[in-house]
């Protein structure tokens, strides 16, 4: 069940997964290895279900801000382990350099985690891989763990990032057919200029259509992160949500005209970085709703969703200034809130946007450290 007919292309395939690894930890302030003095080994295994894979080979990679590519190779052994000698790594070198082990199975690449650290190559390293699922080719349709939206009015537009947690809740990696898609997902009528910004998805295998975005990329069991970026004419949209998601949140930028908001309830206004608030809606369990905006004008009817949220800040205030539950429960509430995958999710999407919108000779060093925390948070998170 090969996708990859020959070996030339099955190695431009794996360069390009390794860039597309490359740009994403190039995201994260990675902790340099140590001088790796001597002999150090790095032993692991490969396994599947929890057997071990004997046939294939394993590569072993380095990547850094300045370079990346295999650096060696080896056949799995009769019990599926491989070790790699790093000994004369020490003129490699350099503040990121990262290593990590990756191997094709049933023409799917898989990685093995990040060597960031000498010590972690005192446990055994492993990668798992999974049996391979030809997809139909328009795909599947697959659970969101979370959903969160951003809207920013400019001049003219509406900016939308939209961040989304994309789970295959199986035991198989799903690969598409040929021509196929992976996965398919609606965005609103009409929106324009879509790009990827950032995931855990090649950039290369995530499309673009009339009607929405769609993945051509292998997706492993559990779950992968992607953030899209487009644009709106107006306010006046519909988000259609097809399949479960377990978490929906949209977020409008303040100042912004009062809007009524459908299959969500309006909840708050958080600030997650300096100068900034938004309104945030939320709901969870949803499963193949229309998540509708309609901007209110001068004379309609207020939106009660408006005048409840007006309701709660007033509430909020009032509790702060009565000085009930101070600053040590806020900040235990900041600390369970930076604990769940999809406010680190937020947070990230946040802080790109206030650095992209930043001004010339603005310091936006703290920004970029606090950014590079929560990416390290995410990925310990897995």
């Amino acid at each position: 069940m090969k996708i990859r007919p020959d070996t030339a292309k099955i190695i431009t395939i794996i360069s390009k997964r390794i860039m597309s690894v490359l740009l994403y930890l190039s995201c994260v302030n990675l902790v340099a290895i140590p001088q790796l003095e001597g002999q150090h080994i790095l032993k692991g295994q490969v396994v599947k279900e929890g057997s071990p894979v004997t046939d294939g080979y394993v590569m072993l990679h380095s990547v850094s801000s300045m370079r990346s590519g295999q650096v060696d190779s080896v056949s799995l052994s009769s019990e599926g382990y491989f070790e790699f000698q790093l000994s004369g790594f020490d003129d490699i070198g350099g503040s990121d350099e990262v290593y990590f082990a990756s191997v094709e199975h049933q023409g799917v690449l898989y990685f093995g985690s990040a060597i960031t650290d000498v010590d972690q190559l005192e446990s055994s390293y492993s990668i798992a891989v999974f049996s391979a699922k030809v997809v139909p080719e328009e795909g599947m349709t697959l659970p969101l763990k979370v959903r969160n939206i951003l809207l920013e009015e400019a001049t003219g537009t509406w900016r939308v990032r939209d961040v989304i947690a994309l789970e295959n809740p199986g035991d198989e990696t799903l690969i598409p057919s040929e021509g196929g898609a992976v996965w398919s997902y609606p965005l609103p009528d009409g929106f324009r200029n879509a790009e990827v910004i950032r995931g855990e998805l090649p950039p290369e295998d995530v499309m673009f259509t009339d009607k929405g975005v769609l993945v051509r990329a292998p997706l492993p069991p559990g779950e992968r992160m992607l953030v899209i970026v487009y644009e709106l004419t107006d306010l006046d949209a519909t988000f259609p949500a097809p399949g479960p998601t377990e978490m929906v949140e949209l977020f409008v930028k303040e100042p912004g005209p009062s809007i009524q908001v459908t299959n969500l309830s309006p909840l708050d206004v958080v600030s997650l970085e300096p100068g900034s608030s938004y309104r945030r809606y939320s709901a969870s369990s949803l499963n193949d709703v229309d998540i509708s905006l309609r901007e209110v004008f001068e004379g309609e009817p207020y939106p009660l969703g408006r005048i409840s949220l007006a309701i709660g800040i007033l509430l909020c205030s009032v509790i702060l200034v009565s000085g009930i539950n101070k600053s040590q429960d806020l900040t235990s509430r900041r600390v369970a809130l930076a604990n769940e995958r999809k406010t680190v999710l937020l947070k990230i999407a946040l802080l790109d946007q206030h650095i992209e919108n930043a001004i010339a000779g603005e310091d936006i060093a703290d920004l970029r450290a606090k950014r590079e925390d929560l990416i390290g948070l995410l990925l310990e998170q897995g």
